[in-house]
């Protein structure tokens, strides 16, 4: 019963202030342009010190992003909740009816002002990272101060910035800085040679960001796709525990944006996304995340008909080859890494 009494306490809650509607529209205007502000050219006259103003309002950006994800994939999962407690104790359905049903107006309420926050590009590009070739190291007097660590490094350097740029709902570029720190933690307290070494590494990015934008766009001959997506809860959401969330940034991030059904008894959501996206979203199905196709031919109103007949229960099919296997763990109470 407690499950269902959740959905009423949420129900009581005070909608968002003018304040506060006036800061989500800023915060989505912000990270628009990226995680963090341009870097400041010398014709600017600004000293980085004197941007405080200006990273601070970037850093309530993406605070309120953050806060819109846990409110939205909490929501979701009292809404799970409850139908396991209607399913259980069939008695309480009558009384659970009309509180899921306006349950589900804030959760969808709560979708979009996620989904506001976040840019459908940057989620169809970190798509395109796990299609781009390995890169091989070609050594050079710029990666001098790294030694015989040079190619470790490069191999290092590579691998996690195609795992954060794939799973994140972040521009490519605001993933440079994860290159930095493999590059700094492989020099130590050394210095010598480490400037030059930074600036090969980030001409590095900078092409490996061109390689996944052109993929992305040539992706984009293929037609779109319907997908059906069975929305995993939160696990451990105990009072006083942390709760993990078993999607990745990018996977809920994708969900949130490309939904245009959703199935709330039986937790499944249609999603009419890029064909790469919907590669991805195929390649990293589990257990936990069934994912169907659903041969809707363009049809929203087919594919609401598909999502409502589809029960999840099948094994996933095998992931396609070329996959990244590993999938980062999120804790929803971990803010976005910052500089």
């Amino acid at each position: 019963m407690a499950a269902i009494a959740t959905l009423g306490l949420w129900l009581d809650r005070e909608g968002d202030s003018l304040e506060d509607l006036d800061e989500e529209r800023d915060a989505a205007a912000t990270l628009a342009t990226g995680e963090f502000p341009p870097p400041s050219s010398d014709d600017d006259g600004v000293a980085e010190e004197d941007r405080t103003e200006e990273f601070a309002r970037y850093e309530r950006a993406r605070g309120i992003r953050t806060h819109r994800y846990e409110h939205w994939r909490r929501l979701h999962t009292y809404l799970v909740e409850s139908n396991e407690a209607v399913s259980e104790f069939p008695y309480l359905a009558p009384w659970a009816a009309d509180l899921q049903r306006q349950f589900l107006l804030v959760l969808e309420e709560q979708r979009r002002a996620f989904a506001s926050l976040l840019q459908p590009t940057s989620l169809h590009e970190a798509s395109a990272v796990r299609h781009l070739p390995k890169p091989e190291f070609a050594p050079g007097p710029s990666y001098a101060g790294l030694g015989t660590d040079a190619a470790r490094t490069f191999q290092r350097a590579w691998f996690e910035w195609s795992h954060s740029a794939t799973w994140s709902w972040s521009r490519l570029e605001d993933h440079d800085f994860t290159v930095s720190c493999v590059v700094r933690d492989a020099f130590g307290r050394r210095r010598k040679g480490l400037a030059e070494a930074l600036e090969s590494f980030s001409q590095l990015t900078a092409e490996w960001t061109v390689q996944a934008r052109v993929h992305a766009v040539r992706s984009m001959k293929s037609p779109w796709r319907h997908v059906g997506v069975k929305v995993p809860p939160l696990t451990h959401i105990r009072f006083g525990e942390r709760a993990q969330d078993p999607l990745t940034a990018w996977e809920a991030s994708v969900i949130a944006s490309y939904q245009i059904a959703f199935n709330p008894t039986a937790g499944t959501a249609a999603l009419l996304v890029p064909h790469v996206v919907a590669e991805q979203l195929t390649a990293t199905a589990s257990s936990s995340m069934p994912i169907q196709p659903l041969n809707a031919h363009g049809n929203a109103a087919t594919a609401e008909y598909l999502l409502a007949q589809w029960l999840p229960g099948d094994p996933p099919e095998h992931p396609a080859s070329g996959t990244m296997a590993s999938r980062p763990a999120r804790d929803v109470q971990t803010q976005h890494r910052q500089r």
